[in-house]
């Protein structure tokens, strides 16, 4: 496994972080429902550490909360091995202050998502989404009252555009409070829109981008060329299906690609994302250990420069 800095901060973390979404009861209380059930989930998060892995992804709202507690149970015990990143802001319930980055939310969720964990610190909070109903000046204090708390090392924030991320970062400059030191955007070679505005503004303001969906929601691992699997997301997600529809020219090439060098699609197009600019790290998802292992087969190695051209251009911005 490699491992670089996040941003501009002292933490060193792996170039594949293991996404957790997916881990738990496919119908939860609310949030996202789950496809892996508890006892792979444990045996996922092992492999994962014993490959290197040191960064786990979650969310509050993930399965109800459950993706929280299995992560939380499958670490005990091997707390100072991982660095665990987790979210809020997501709805969890009907009540008015059940969502969004307000101080009593945040506070609130904290607690909640340390209590699941089994933890005394979160390493990385994250912001999940913007809130337009909440200054930012309160978000940011509150977290910066976290960290000084102890219960959160380092705070970061996903799907803000480059704008929002940059009026964040002027506002803890100015207010003296913690920074963004990460952003989660989707980013893939079928989905490169963050190199117009917000990889620029990482790559100026020292901002680690940890990607979700590098694999495009599976596209890219060349799965849907003939077929739509049956239990895949390109089966109970058309527009998923529509997009390998219409990549299929670039498929062939990074399939072509991966014939050349001995590798599968999915650890070609992981090898190009994680070595884009400002890019620290990409979340995996996987159902088995196995898909796990071909994931990090993606690592310890480079495309050669003519590769990372011939894929650009096959998926044009």
């Amino acid at each position: 496994m490699e491992y670089v800095k996040l941003g501009k901060s002292g933490l060193d973390i792996s170039r594949l972080s293991l996404g957790c979404w997916n881990f738990g009861t496919p119908t939860p209380r609310w949030g996202k429902p789950g496809k892996v059930t508890a006892e792979v989930s444990t045996d996922i998060i092992h492999a994962a550490i014993e490959l290197g892995i040191n960064l786990f992804d979650t969310a509050n709202r993930y399965t109800g909360g459950e993706a929280e507690e299995i992560l939380g149970k499958a670490v005990k015990g091997r707390r100072h091995e991982v660095l665990l990143a987790t979210k809020c802001a997501g709805e969890l319930g009907e009540g008015p202050n059940n969502k969004g980055l307000s101080r009593a939310h945040i506070i609130e969720e904290i607690e909640a998502s340390l209590r699941r964990m089994g933890t005394d610190y979160i390493d990385l909070y994250q912001a999940h989404r913007v809130d337009p109903n909440t200054p930012l000046e309160e978000t940011l204090r509150a977290y910066d009252d976290l960290i000084t708390q102890g219960k959160v090392r380092y705070i970061g924030c996903s799907n803000f555009p480059a704008w929002y991320l940059t009026k964040a970062l002027w506002i803890s400059d100015v207010n003296k409070f913690a920074k963004f030191v990460s952003v989660q955007p989707s980013y893939s070679l079928g989905n490169r829109d963050v190199e117009k505005e917000l990889q620029p503004m990482c790559v100026d303001q020292g901002v680690g981008m940890i990607l979700y969906s590098p694999m495009g929601g599976g596209i890219l691992s060349a799965k849907y060329e003939n077929i739509i699997p049956e239990g895949s997301r390109g089966a109970i997600e058309p527009d998923v299906a529509e997009k390998a529809r219409k990549m299929q020219s670039g498929i062939s090439t990074l399939q072509r690609i991966a014939e050349e060098l001995g590798k599968t699609p999915a650890q070609v197009s992981l090898n190009w994302i994680v070595h884009r600019p400002a890019v620290s790290a990409a979340i995996i998802g996987v159902s088995n250990v196995d898909q796990l292992k071909e994931n990090v087969g993606a690592i310890g190695w480079k495309l050669t420069e003519e590769h990372v051209l011939e894929l650009s251009d096959a998926f044009p911005v």
